[in-house]
């Protein structure tokens, strides 16, 4: 890490460079803010002199139109496709290929031990009932001089709601991230995520923004096509500006300080209006001051306007003067 001391300024976007220790103090900040939460703490290091930052990103919710969830899993195809191991007796047509056994007159009676195997199989598995009452036979116990205690009804409903409780803790960690609290389901596949809701993203720094938006919809199997998000960084006083797709986003958050009290990056919708700072100051206003700000600004619009008519007219009488005086000239110089 100590060859950043070593390098000259760092490129953090196209067309912008900090010194070596604004970087520093920056990095310092950001990591002492985060002090209690390690995991979002930043490092960097250094390819071919070229620092590279490295850690969490928060990203809020921010889109108006609906996600839509990916149906299956990779990771369930994949398990699928594990679970259905292919008969080692038959090829994928069906047929047992030549050359497959040494001997091939052995094959008919592989394929009887096979099926006697499968009999007894099947056998073992058939139910024996001990009354005409089709009561499933119980094991029967050694006789011995000491009685054995037997399992009441209710330590049996104790270990079903047990069981039950382990089998529906492995479905829930079989499924796959949330979408703050959204799991993946059938019905809900296709919902609109609470707005302000934060999530987070490992990226590093040379994630340009559409790189980042297609890691994050990944990461929540969503099927939505990137290019209609974009990345919006939200200050508190409502100003909103559009981050370029080639720009870093880890940049522009290390840049911007780390507290989201301040300043938040959001994903919404690519036609997201952008609020500058001359608007953002007026925003939080309630309505009757925005009223009475609208009517002075009316005003002073209709007070420009007059004094640039008045000027016009007064520049327009003074070029007719002067044109009048020269023709009247030169009529007398004709004459």
């Amino acid at each position: 890490m100590n060859t950043v001391h070593l390098q000259p300024d760092i490129q953090v976007q196209k067309g912008k460079t900090i010194s070596r220790l604004e970087f520093l103090s920056l990095l310092k900040t950001y990591n002492c803010f985060h002090e209690d939460k390690k995991n979002f703490q930043l490092s960097y290091y250094d390819i071919n002199g070229r620092i590279v930052l490295e850690g969490l990103l928060d990203i809020s919710w921010g889109v108006h139109q609906p996600i839509r969830l990916q149906i299956n899993d990779e990771k369930s195809r994949s398990q699928t496709k594990g679970a259905q191991s292919p008969d080692p007796m038959m090829n994928k047509r069906g047929m047992t290929r030549w050359g497959e056994f040494d001997n091939l007159c052995n094959i008919a009676v592989l394929e009887e031990e096979a099926g006697s195997e499968t009999d007894e199989q099947e056998a073992a598995r058939q139910p024996v009932f001990e009354t005409s009452t089709l009561k499933p036979q119980r094991n029967r116990e050694p006789e011995s001089g000491i009685l054995i205690r037997t399992r009441s009804d209710v330590s049996l409903v104790k270990m079903r709601v047990k069981n039950q409780a382990v089998a529906a803790a492995q479905k829930a960690k079989r499924q796959r991230f949330s979408i703050n609290g959204h799991f993946y389901n059938y019905k809900t596949s296709i919902f609109t995520p609470t707005k302000g809701s934060v999530t987070s993203v490992r990226i590093n720094s040379t994630l340009t923004t559409k790189e980042v938006i297609a890691l994050l919809l990944q990461k929540f199997k969503v099927e939505n096509d990137p290019n209609d998000f974009a990345l919006y960084v939200v200050h508190a006083s409502e100003e909103k500006k559009k981050l370029k797709d080639t720009s870093f986003p880890l940049w522009e958050r290390l840049l911007h300080g780390p507290s989201r009290n301040i300043v938040k990056i959001y994903l919404m919708d690519k036609d997201a209006e952008e609020i500058s700072i001359d608007v953002a100051q007026y925003i939080k206003f309630e309505l009757p001051i925005l009223n009475a700000i609208l009517h002075k600004l009316n005003e002073e619009e209709e007070k420009y306007i007059e004094n640039a008519l008045l000027r016009y007219r007064m520049e327009k009488r003074s070029l007719v003067q002067q044109l009048r005086r020269r023709m009247m000239v030169r009529a007398e110089t004709s004459v």
